[in-house]
Protein backbone atom coordinates (compact mmCIF):
# COMPACT_ATOMS: atom_id res chain seq x y z
CA UNK A 1 0.00 0.00 0.00
CA UNK A 2 1.35 3.48 -1.35
CA UNK A 3 1.57 7.07 0.46
CA UNK A 4 -1.28 8.78 -1.16
CA UNK A 5 -1.04 11.58 -3.93
CA UNK A 6 -3.22 14.97 -4.19
CA UNK A 7 -3.48 17.20 -6.78
CA UNK A 8 -4.71 20.99 -5.27
CA UNK A 9 -7.44 22.99 -7.16
CA UNK A 10 -9.01 26.49 -6.27
CA UNK A 11 -12.09 27.63 -7.69
CA UNK A 12 -12.52 31.33 -7.16
CA UNK A 13 -15.78 32.76 -6.84
CA UNK A 14 -15.38 32.97 -10.98
CA UNK A 15 -14.89 29.50 -11.23
CA UNK A 16 -11.76 30.24 -12.62
CA UNK A 17 -9.63 27.33 -11.75
CA UNK A 18 -5.91 27.24 -10.82
CA UNK A 19 -4.30 23.78 -11.14
CA UNK A 20 -1.18 23.07 -8.48
CA UNK A 21 1.01 20.00 -7.51
CA UNK A 22 -0.07 18.70 -3.91
CA UNK A 23 -1.80 15.98 -2.34
CA UNK A 24 -5.39 17.16 -2.40
CA UNK A 25 -7.53 18.07 -5.02
CA UNK A 26 -10.07 20.64 -4.07
CA UNK A 27 -12.67 23.15 -5.41
CA UNK A 28 -12.90 25.75 -3.29
CA UNK A 29 -15.27 28.46 -3.23
CA UNK A 30 -14.61 31.88 -1.53
CA UNK A 31 -18.21 33.17 0.20
CA UNK A 32 -17.40 36.71 -0.28
CA UNK A 33 -18.32 39.59 -2.72
CA UNK A 34 -21.95 40.99 -2.83
CA UNK A 35 -23.22 38.09 -0.88
CA UNK A 36 -24.01 37.73 2.68
CA UNK A 37 -21.23 35.25 4.53
CA UNK A 38 -23.10 32.32 5.60
CA UNK A 39 -22.34 31.35 9.48
CA UNK A 40 -20.12 28.52 9.39
CA UNK A 41 -18.58 27.00 12.70
CA UNK A 42 -14.93 27.96 13.25
CA UNK A 43 -14.35 24.32 13.84
CA UNK A 44 -14.36 22.79 10.50
CA UNK A 45 -17.31 20.92 9.65
CA UNK A 46 -16.83 18.02 6.76
CA UNK A 47 -19.32 15.35 4.80
CA UNK A 48 -18.62 12.64 2.76
CA UNK A 49 -19.58 12.48 -1.16
CA UNK A 50 -17.86 9.62 -2.82
CA UNK A 51 -15.33 6.89 -3.12
CA UNK A 52 -13.97 5.67 -6.36
CA UNK A 53 -11.91 2.77 -7.01
CA UNK A 54 -10.35 2.56 -10.09
CA UNK A 55 -7.57 0.62 -11.62
CA UNK A 56 -4.57 2.90 -12.06
CA UNK A 57 -3.52 3.78 -15.17
CA UNK A 58 0.35 3.34 -14.73
CA UNK A 59 0.16 -0.04 -13.63
CA UNK A 60 -1.21 -3.57 -13.83
CA UNK A 61 -3.23 -5.04 -10.35
CA UNK A 62 -3.28 -1.38 -8.64
CA UNK A 63 -5.90 0.50 -7.09
CA UNK A 64 -6.21 4.10 -7.67
CA UNK A 65 -8.78 5.36 -5.16
CA UNK A 66 -10.37 8.82 -4.88
CA UNK A 67 -12.42 9.92 -1.77
CA UNK A 68 -14.26 13.33 -2.01
CA UNK A 69 -15.68 15.04 0.96
CA UNK A 70 -17.25 18.51 1.29
CA UNK A 71 -15.93 20.73 4.00
CA UNK A 72 -16.65 24.15 5.71
CA UNK A 73 -15.25 26.27 7.84
CA UNK A 74 -16.50 29.77 9.06
CA UNK A 75 -13.05 31.63 9.42
CA UNK A 76 -10.82 30.50 7.08
CA UNK A 77 -8.07 29.00 8.61
CA UNK A 78 -7.51 26.03 6.78
CA UNK A 79 -4.21 25.03 5.45
CA UNK A 80 -0.34 24.49 6.23
CA UNK A 81 2.87 25.20 4.17
CA UNK A 82 5.60 24.04 3.49
CA UNK A 83 7.48 26.19 6.44
CA UNK A 84 5.64 25.63 9.03
CA UNK A 85 7.76 23.31 10.80
CA UNK A 86 7.53 24.77 14.40
CA UNK A 87 5.69 24.36 17.25
CA UNK A 88 2.33 23.61 17.47
CA UNK A 89 2.79 21.88 13.51
CA UNK A 90 6.85 20.75 14.14
CA UNK A 91 7.32 16.88 13.80
CA UNK A 92 7.34 15.81 17.13
CA UNK A 93 6.21 17.05 20.88
CA UNK A 94 8.49 18.38 23.33
CA UNK A 95 8.78 14.78 24.40
CA UNK A 96 9.60 13.27 21.87
CA UNK A 97 6.23 11.76 20.79
CA UNK A 98 5.09 12.27 17.02
CA UNK A 99 3.19 14.99 17.12
CA UNK A 100 -0.09 14.35 15.40
CA UNK A 101 -0.57 18.63 13.96
CA UNK A 102 2.63 18.20 12.13
CA UNK A 103 -0.63 16.72 9.43
CA UNK A 104 -3.88 18.28 8.84
CA UNK A 105 -5.66 15.64 6.62
CA UNK A 106 -6.27 12.71 8.87
CA UNK A 107 -6.87 9.23 7.06
CA UNK A 108 -7.42 5.70 8.83
CA UNK A 109 -8.09 2.61 6.86
CA UNK A 110 -10.11 -0.21 8.09
CA UNK A 111 -10.66 -3.93 6.88
CA UNK A 112 -13.65 -6.07 7.02
CA UNK A 113 -12.80 -9.15 9.33
CA UNK A 114 -14.01 -12.56 9.50
CA UNK A 115 -16.50 -11.62 12.69
CA UNK A 116 -17.73 -9.36 10.14
CA UNK A 117 -16.48 -6.12 12.16
CA UNK A 118 -13.97 -3.19 10.56
CA UNK A 119 -10.69 -3.14 12.36
CA UNK A 120 -7.39 -1.09 11.49
CA UNK A 121 -4.99 -2.47 9.01
CA UNK A 122 -1.79 -2.82 10.85
CA UNK A 123 1.14 -1.70 8.24
CA UNK A 124 4.99 -2.88 8.63
CA UNK A 125 5.98 0.17 10.33
CA UNK A 126 3.99 1.66 12.91
CA UNK A 127 5.40 5.37 11.55
CA UNK A 128 3.27 4.76 8.34
CA UNK A 129 0.08 6.14 7.94
CA UNK A 130 -2.12 7.79 5.60
CA UNK A 131 -2.45 11.46 6.98
CA UNK A 132 -0.85 14.33 5.29
CA UNK A 133 -1.06 17.74 4.51
CA UNK A 134 -3.14 20.51 2.28
CA UNK A 135 -1.83 23.93 1.21
CA UNK A 136 -3.22 26.92 2.98
CA UNK A 137 -6.80 27.86 1.57
CA UNK A 138 -7.15 31.46 2.13
CA UNK A 139 -5.33 33.58 0.38
CA UNK A 140 -7.57 36.49 0.86
CA UNK A 141 -4.98 37.88 3.65
CA UNK A 142 -8.41 38.26 6.05
CA UNK A 143 -10.90 36.17 7.40
CA UNK A 144 -13.77 34.51 5.73
CA UNK A 145 -15.62 31.28 5.49
CA UNK A 146 -14.95 28.76 2.91
CA UNK A 147 -16.49 25.53 1.77
CA UNK A 148 -15.59 23.27 -1.02
CA UNK A 149 -14.67 19.91 -1.95
CA UNK A 150 -11.59 18.01 -1.10
CA UNK A 151 -10.38 14.72 -2.98
CA UNK A 152 -7.90 12.72 -1.74
CA UNK A 153 -6.46 9.63 -3.36
CA UNK A 154 -4.17 6.96 -2.84
CA UNK A 155 -2.97 4.31 -4.42
CA UNK A 156 -2.75 0.37 -3.24
CA UNK A 157 -0.46 -2.25 -3.95
CA UNK A 158 -1.59 -5.51 -3.46
CA UNK A 159 2.29 -7.42 -3.87
CA UNK A 160 3.16 -9.99 -1.49
CA UNK A 161 4.38 -7.28 1.57
CA UNK A 162 1.82 -5.34 1.34
CA UNK A 163 -1.56 -5.66 4.09
CA UNK A 164 -3.39 -5.15 2.04
CA UNK A 165 -5.15 -8.03 -0.55
CA UNK A 166 -7.06 -8.48 -3.79
CA UNK A 167 -10.52 -8.90 -2.19
CA UNK A 168 -10.05 -7.27 1.12
CA UNK A 169 -13.00 -4.71 1.88
CA UNK A 170 -11.81 -1.35 2.91
CA UNK A 171 -13.26 1.64 4.17
CA UNK A 172 -11.63 5.14 5.39
CA UNK A 173 -12.32 6.89 8.28
CA UNK A 174 -11.04 10.82 7.99
CA UNK A 175 -11.42 13.95 9.52
CA UNK A 176 -9.31 17.39 9.14
CA UNK A 177 -8.04 20.14 11.31
CA UNK A 178 -7.68 23.86 10.83
CA UNK A 179 -4.17 25.98 12.35
CA UNK A 180 -5.98 26.86 15.81
CA UNK A 181 -5.78 22.89 15.84
CA UNK A 182 -9.67 22.44 16.12
CA UNK A 183 -9.99 19.35 14.56
CA UNK A 184 -13.60 18.00 12.34
CA UNK A 185 -16.11 15.76 12.93
CA UNK A 186 -14.79 12.47 11.98
CA UNK A 187 -17.06 11.12 8.47
CA UNK A 188 -16.40 6.94 7.46
CA UNK A 189 -16.55 6.05 3.74
CA UNK A 190 -18.81 4.12 1.97
CA UNK A 191 -16.88 0.52 2.13
CA UNK A 192 -14.62 -0.95 -1.03
CA UNK A 193 -13.75 -4.17 -2.49
CA UNK A 194 -9.52 -4.26 -3.58
CA UNK A 195 -9.43 -5.39 -7.28
CA UNK A 196 -12.64 -4.53 -8.16
CA UNK A 197 -13.71 -1.01 -10.50
CA UNK A 198 -16.74 0.87 -10.74
CA UNK A 199 -17.24 0.72 -14.98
Amino acid sequence: MSKSNFNFRISVSSQVNLALNSILFLTLFFLTGCFAEPEYPDTPQIEFVSLQNLPSQARTNVDSVVITLFFQDGDGDLGLTSTDTLPPFSERNPDGTVNRFRNNFFAQVERLEEDGEFRPVTFASENFNLDSRFPVLNTLEKETALEGDLRYSLTLFTTSFSPIQKDDVLRYKISIADRNLNVSNEVVTTPMTVGVYDE
